[in-house]
This record gives structure tokens, C-alpha cells and sequence, in this order.
């Protein structure tokens, strides 16, 4: 069975459905959608998503979206390797875990990313309305990041000793935030996040491996890459 898969280069819900195809170590075809030239809002594509989002996976001529749901399926697919688990409580554990990471670290993260990849690279003046505001979007991320430490104090990865779904949710997540820090330091530094392994070492932990998964250079964004090739 042949999957296509239709992403954009570093958007999180495609990040994770990739990661989830690694961690199953399945085969499968990557096409990047240019979005600065709107291939996601074409006839074409929108046969595959009236929404114009990605992933998409197609197959057998079936196209099935939404990163969670497309997760689930490929577990029905391809059992072997699961990303939920096996017994009920395992399953359980993992989607009342990814679910609840799909919905709290999203937002905070995007609360922090968004204006600060929009940024001049300057941080923002001390005590400034837009400081203030990047401030607490970072205290918020950074009860997300407690969280998933105090979650990591017990398991190799975050659900147990293999990468599950809950991995793939959370990486493309933290990831946004590691290309903050390398891209905007001075700004990441001035809002209180400017290393990840000082401030949440646990986490630094899992990230590298998490890295050194086979497979996972499959996965990065390839503008990420062209931008330290340059």
C-alpha cells in the first residue's frame, strides 16, 4: 500500500504524522506544498482537504486527514510497532496524554513562537506592553515543560520505554521553540527561555533522543536545513 503524505516543510500536525510513519518505520511519499504560492488552496488539493490543511494522507484512493485521526488509523493499518499501546490502559494513558498535549502545549507554544519568529531579532524593550505579553505566554510554556519533566523523572520516553503518539505530538512543539532559541536568541533570552537543557535537562534528554531515532532526519523541515546550509 502506497501513502502519500502532503505537508508543509515544518508545520507541527504534518511534523508528527511523519514522526509516527519513523517511529513505525513505515515507507511512504513526501510531497511539500509550497504555501507562499498557495498549492494547499488549489482545485486540486482541496479535493483531498475542502479545508485546505495538512497532512494529508492518501491511500488505496482514499484521503484521511487530521493529524490524531491519522495517527489511529495507521496503528489499525500497521499494527506492528504501535504509537497507543496495546492493553486498554495503555491506550487510554496515551490518548488522554496526546490529547491533552495536542490542546495545551500547542497553544502556549504558538503563543511564544508566533510574534517572536515575527520579530526583528531585537528584544522587546523591558517592561513594554509586547514584552509583558511574551512574558507570560513563556510562564504558561513553561508549566507545559514542568509537566512533561516531571513526566520524563520516570520514563525514557514519554509514555514508556518506546516512542508512542505522545512523542510525535509533543517534538515538532519543542522543536518550534529549540529554532526560536537558535534563530532569535537575544529575544528568547529576554522573555526568560534561552536554553532548554539548563532550564529543563530531562527534556533536553528526550529531545536527543527523540534525534537519534532512525529515521528522524527523514522528518525535518528541509527550509530549516537549507537555512543553516546557507
Amino acid at each position: 500500500m502506497t501513502l502519500k503524505v502532503y505537508s508543509f516543510s515544518g508545520a507541527p500536525s504534518g511534523w508528527r504524522v511523519l514522526l509516527a510513519l519513523e517511529f513505525k518505520q513505515l515507507s511512504y511519499e513526501l510531497h511539500y506544498l509550497d504555501g507562499s504560492k498557495g498549492e494547499h488552496r488549489t482545485a486540486q488539493f482541496r479535493q483531498l482537504n475542502p479545508h485546505s490543511k495538512v497532512p494529508v494522507i492518501v491511500s488505496g484512493g482514499i484521503a484521511r486527514r487530521e493529524s490524531l485521526a491519522l495517527m489511529g488509523w495507521l496503528d489499525r493499518q500497521f499494527p506492528d510497532r504501535p504509537l497507543f499501546g496495546t492493553s486498554a490502559t495503555e491506550v487510554a494513558r496515551v490518548w488522554e496524554t496526546a490529547t491533552l498535549f495536542n490542546d495545551y502545549l500547542f497553544k502556549a507554544t504558538s503563543a511564544v513562537t508566533t510574534p517572536v519568529f515575527g520579530s526583528d531579532s531585537t528584544p522587546p524593550a523591558a517592561n513594554s506592553e509586547e514584552a509583558k505579553s511574551l512574558e507570560s505566554a513563556c510562564d504558561l510554556l513553561k508549566v507545559e515543560y514542568a509537566l512533561l519533566e516531571e513526566t520524563l523523572g520516570t520514563n525514557t520516553f514519554l509514555c514508556g520505554e518506546k516512542p508512542s503518539a505522545v512523542d510525535a505530538v509533543v517534538y515538532p512543539d519543542v522543536a518550534r521553540i529549540m529554532r526560536a532559541q537558535q534563530t532569535k536568541p537575544d529575544v528568547m533570552k529576554a522573555i526568560g527561555l534561552s536554553i532548554i537543557d539548563e532550564q529543563f535537562p530531562e527534556l533536553g534528554k528526550w529531545c536527543r533522543q527523540i534525534q537519534n531515532l532512525p529515521g528522524f532526519e527523514n522528518t525535518c523541515p528541509p527550509h530549516w536545513r537549507a537555512a543553516v546550509a546557507a
